[in-house]
């Protein structure tokens, strides 16, 4: 990973748990927007809203003015177009040679922000908060889409015409408006997951559970369309993460444990369901997002009967595959598990599926330690998605992308592993011992 990408990464994992931090120090009774209407988190009371943007700048040496002088324009115009008493703009952005807590920003430096020679700035919050008098430049704002010519008359009119502000300044620096130097990456964290054992989370849960999810429901939220569905609250957060006893493993999460780690915590927390002999387990898979599937989905199935079902008393249900993939594909893949005398059934005879075929279950001779066949492995046709609902399973078991969402999991126990291949997937079934 370019070392850029890594401080993009870091930039979002610092904002969402600044996002979570705020969450757990309001009150019961406030609402808090996710990507808000007005900055990354809107954070409203039955008085006022603070409107806090979050930058992370962990690779600046030293603070200069104009590190801050997109997100202040930004906070300018949504003050200009919308004067109200009840906002406050907090930029909350960490400088790692700055001393945390509250920095002055005075009149002169805002005038020098909106001196700013840079064109962008200029054709998007300067020109509003200092509109040009010249008709020919109020078009050539105007225009869609602007020549280099355009530019550079619009650029040299505003580096030498002088020209009202029409936004007050006084009014957004003494009420309005607040900049504080953020806490390093490292010291948010920390502060945060003090203020998760605060709520009653152990120490080590808070590590390697309540933290990592936290997290990830503010990044599921951030990137729901419908602004109403991106507000939350303490009640809901904390809701949630009682309710949420598995670590997720996501993009997210993998960056806050090692992965290591990561498939440690999500390896014990499936032990016990795993433990149990006579549980019918549904495992729907996506070929496309795990390495080498073709090569190795038959061993992986094989190892998985040897371990969960081969001992006739005992393993008295019957696993069931479903893969995210066309009849052709499964029928090849049925070939190969009759070649090393697997015996499963499929639920299709040619490319017609029979619902009462896949549902049936295998005949047993225990005497001869016989059963008729070891698993079930078809493909996500609609008819096999009835054969989920209509027969429900204990523990579903969805590996790698996938949609889920016209299943029903009422009383049905999920564990969605994001896994890239199948010795991580074998690691997280207790298949190995080591990965």
């Amino acid at each position: 990973m370019s070392r850029e990408a890594d401080h993009t990464i870091k930039g979002f994992l610092y904002q969402f748990s600044k996002t979570l931090n705020v969450i757990l120090s309001s009150t019961d009774k406030d609402e808090i927007q996710i990507e808000g209407i007005i900055e990354d988190i809107d954070l409203k009371n039955s008085n006022i809203t603070n409107a806090i943007q979050c930058k992370y700048h962990e690779s600046k040496v030293r603070y200069n003015l104009s590190d801050i002088y997109k997100p202040i324009l930004q906070m300018l115009i949504h003050f200009l177009d919308n004067d109200t008493n009840n906002v406050k703009y907090v930029l909350y952005a960490h400088f790692p040679n700055e001393q945390v807590g509250i920095n002055k920003i005075t009149k002169l430096q805002i005038e020098e922000i909106l001196s700013s020679s840079n064109f962008d700035y200029i054709s998007k919050y300067i020109s509003k908060i200092k509109p040009p008098k010249d008709q020919s430049i109020k078009d050539l704002l105007g225009k869609a889409s602007k020549s280099s010519e355009d530019k550079t008359q619009i650029k040299r009119y505003y580096e030498n015409t002088e020209l009202e502000i029409i936004v007050d300044i006084d009014k957004f620096l003494k009420g309005h408006f607040i900049f504080e130097i953020g806490l390093s990456y490292e010291e948010l964290i920390k502060e945060t997951k003090k203020l998760l054992m605060d709520e009653g989370f152990s120490l080590e849960d808070v590590k390697d559970l309540f933290y990592p999810n936290g997290i990830q429901y503010i990044a599921e939220l951030s990137i729901l369309p419908e602004a109403e569905k991106r507000i939350t609250s303490k009640n809901k957060l904390i809701g949630y993460l009682h309710e949420n006893k598995k670590t997720a493993m996501s993009r997210w999460t993998s960056e806050l444990l090692t992965r290591k780690e990561l498939l440690k915590v999500r390896k014990n927390q499936l032990v016990p369901s795993l433990n149990v002999n006579s549980r019918l387990r549904y495992f729907i898979m996506n070929p496309d997002t795990i390495e080498n599937f073709d090569d190795e989905f038959i061993l992986f199935v094989k190892d998985y009967l040897e371990k969960y079902n081969s001992k006739i008393k005992l393993h008295t249900e019957t696993p069931c595959f479903i893969l995210k993939t066309d009849v052709n594909r499964l029928s090849e893949y049925h070939k190969r598990f009759v070649s090393r005398n697997i015996q499963i059934i499929t639920g299709y005879i040619g490319d017609t599926f029979y619902f009462k075929e896949f549902n049936k279950e295998p005949k047993r001779i225990i005497k001869d330690n016989w059963v008729e066949f070891k698993a079930k492995i078809s493909c996500n046709s609609d008819e096999v998605l009835t054969f989920i609902n209509s027969k429900k399973c204990d523990d579903l078991y969805l590996i790698g992308e996938i949609d889920f969402s016209s299943l029903d999991t009422t009383d049905v126990n999920i564990e969605h592993l994001h896994v890239s291949n199948f010795r991580e997937l074998k690691y997280l079934l207790s298949m190995v011992k080591e990965i």
